[in-house]
């Protein structure tokens, strides 16, 4: 039931699509100017399969505590990247949070795999001792770390540092030669005949760096970087009531066919199980001596309360109810009678979901949409 739910739960939750808004200071070029801005997010969204990804996104904040989501640029494509990252692959500050979508530590590790001949071709100066760590075999697989601050980018493969930068993804302030003489088109220099160096300062869309990694926290007290629950661990108890509730029932079903008792002046121990058989398999049993019911007795095993299939009905809708999708399984529709009453049921949980989940996952693709 938990995996109908989820399936059920994830369309609805992740079917509102966050659009990009871009605002420009009103006059006619700049509101051009943000259309055209606008028109190239919602085109690189949709080239990236941007709503297919917060999909996945979703599924493991529903399975592993926490959705990532890391953004970066393409060198193949020459273009904007996404990558939905597994949280089993991220090294994380423990005493770190995430409030709003951002992570709040100092670091975040990510667990890469390329082959060695890759590596050695990507950090030419650490060629030996990436030959070295696979022994000459240079197809093998190799695992290293890349780490992120947020002014900072390195690669370490054990405790060996592959390589180190600035945050790619930031324009830093720059020395470049000074603007020329307005009057005269010189460009200035200084008393050994150097041109003149001024600073430049980069220009960024944020207001300081970050590191590209967006996350979806829901149920997130500030005591850890991922939820302290989620909707499937609030319902693993409901549906261990709810197979041990199958249980029963299989086994009253089982036993409504019954079995045989057979008496042992008439059979030996071989010969009733024997017999045994023969009846499951609808054929005839031979009595050799006097009345068929002096040696053979049908035994009966008495039906289930009637509490125990209710009991089952109530752990399924409460299961339902708790992700909020009860009104949108079969089930919920089935036993409203009225389409009045089946779009309303319905309009409950997209109602439910879209203010408790959907808001979270529109913030999310907010953050995106900025990167």
């Amino acid at each position: 039931v938990i995996f109908e739910a989820l399936e059920t739960f994830l369309p609805i939750a992740t079917r509102p699509k966050a659009d990009p808004l871009v605002e420009a200071d009103g006059t006619e070029e700049g509101n051009a100017l943000s259309d055209r801005v606008r028109k190239m997010i919602i085109n690189v969204s949709d080239n990236v399969s941007h709503n297919f990804k917060m999909k996945m996104v979703m599924r493991h904040w529903a399975l592993y505590l926490l959705g990532c989501l890391k953004v970066g640029w393409s060198m193949e494509d020459n273009d904007i990247s996404e990558q939905v990252i597994r949280p089993q692959k991220l090294i994380l500050d423990g005493e770190a949070t995430i409030e709003d979508g951002v992570y709040t530590g100092y670091y975040i590790g990510e667990k890469v795999q390329d082959i060695a001949s890759n590596l050695v071709e990507r950090f030419p100066n650490k060629a030996e001792f990436i030959t070295d760590k696979v022994k000459g075999k240079m197809g093998t697989t190799v695992e290293y770390i890349q780490w992120w601050t947020n002014d900072y980018l390195f690669f370490t493969l054990g405790n060996e540092v592959l390589d180190k930068t600035k945050n790619p993804h930031w324009n830093y302030t720059e020395q470049v030669p000074a603007e020329p003489d307005p009057i005269t088109g010189v460009p200035p220099v200084d008393e050994m005949g150097q041109p003149v160096m001024v600073e430049q300062e980069g220009r960024n869309h944020f207001k300081s760096p970050q590191m590209p990694y967006i996350f979806l926290s829901i149920f997130n007290l500030g005591k850890r970087p991922h939820d302290e629950t989620n909707i499937i661990y609030q319902n693993i108890p409901l549906q261990d009531l709810i197979n041990k509730r199958l249980e029963q029932i299989s086994r009253n079903a089982d036993g409504v066919n019954g079995g045989l008792g057979l008496s042992g002046d008439a059979f030996t121990e071989e010969q009733a199980a024997k017999a045994g058989k023969i009846v499951r398999k609808g054929g005839t049993l031979w009595v050799p001596s006097g009345p068929v019911g002096n040696s053979v007795q049908k035994l009966m095993v008495d039906p289930l309360p009637g509490f125990i299939y209710e009991s089952l009905v109530d752990y399924r809708n409460e299961l339902r109810n708790i992700f909020g999708i009860r009104g949108s399984a079969p089930q919920g529709t089935i036993n409203e009678k009225t389409v009045g009453g089946k779009v309303l049921i319905k309009g409950q949980d997209t109602d439910r979901i879209g203010g408790g989940i959907s808001t979270y996952l529109e913030q999310f693709s907010d953050r995106v949409y900025n990167w």
